[in-house]
């Protein structure tokens, strides 16, 4: 007995069903005899006759009744992996799960899963806000969205876009009315900011103080630039954050200044190279990217 294909099992029950070549050639855009010529080769297959022909209909053979049971059930499973596949690749199955930080996860990333949705309306998506490094290196995430990460080898980092670290003040602070300020025009302010060892953006804003001679001692840090912006509330405090928060949120009663010399910081989107994408994710990269 030599294999019997899928295309053949699938014209079998067809025919089973139906009746008739005519309506399972129907059903496969098939001429009927080449219905016929795909059961004759089927039986020969098989080496049994699955069929006989009664009343000018095709009849299964009593002998057959047990191979197109187990035949109906390989459908049914071929059809339930077509489906998963299916809810695979529409990313119903699995949420597509992407790290980023607030103010890239508010902005950015919430502009592209918009268009990632009008083509995927069933899609399913996570957005965690935690650290985008540690979430993609421990695999809770299928992409990273971070400004001036620090990674290992196994993450592939991806500029995507440029922006700086800037300055907040309150509107009535004399600062306000500059629209840009020194470094060492900050000296004796409370600043609260980020700390340098755990935070890209405070190593980075760290070492443009040690640039300019001066020490970086902040009066209070944490993590991200919205918790920092918030934090803002006594005369005189300046809060160092990064000029891509204000695309994701709107802050009353506060200015914001260029700081001289600029102090540049790069969004980068990162996926593991020890990990594929999923189909999902792919997509997501693309509409990022501009592909």
């Amino acid at each position: 007995m030599s294999e019997l294909t899928p295309t053949q099992a699938g014209i079998l029950l067809a025919v089973h069903r139906l009746g008739t070549t005519i309506e399972a050639a129907r059903a496969f855009n098939l001429t009927q005899s080449a219905i016929s010529k795909i059961v004759a080769r089927s039986e020969t297959s098989l080496g049994v006759p699955v069929f006989e022909r009664r009343d000018g209909r095709l009849v299964l053979r009593s002998e057959a009744r047990e191979l197109m049971a187990s035949l109906d059930a390989v459908e049914s499973e071929w059809c339930n992996l077509r489906e998963t596949v299916a809810d695979l690749r529409a990313g119903r199955a699995l949420p597509l799960r992407i790290a980023a930080t607030p103010s890239i996860g508010q902005g950015l990333v919430a502009g592209a899963l918009r268009k990632l949705l009008a083509t995927h309306p069933d899609a399913r998506a996570e957005l965690i806000m935690g650290n985008p490094v540690a979430e993609l290196s421990n695999g809770t995430a299928d992409i990273g969205f971070m400004f001036s990460p620090r990674v290992s080898d196994d993450i592939a980092l991806t500029p995507l876009a440029e922006g700086s670290i800037v300055a907040l003040v309150r509107k009535d602070d004399p600062l306000a009315a500059q629209g840009s300020v020194d470094l060492a025009e900050l000296a004796g302010r409370r600043l609260l900011c980020f700390d340098r060892e755990s935070s890209p953006l405070g190593w980075l804003i760290a070492k443009a103080h040690e640039e300019a001679g001066l020490v970086y001692a902040p009066f209070m840090t944490a993590p991200y630039s919205i918790t920092v912006a918030h934090l803002l509330a006594r005369d005189g405090d300046v809060s160092l954050v990064d000029s891509m928060l204000f695309e994701a949120q709107r802050f009353d009663g506060l200015a914001q200044l260029q700081i001289t010399p600029r102090i540049p910081i790069t969004i980068c989107m990162m996926t593991a190279r020890s990990r594929p994408l999923s189909h999902l994710a792919a997509r997501m990269v693309e509409i990022i990217t501009g592909g």
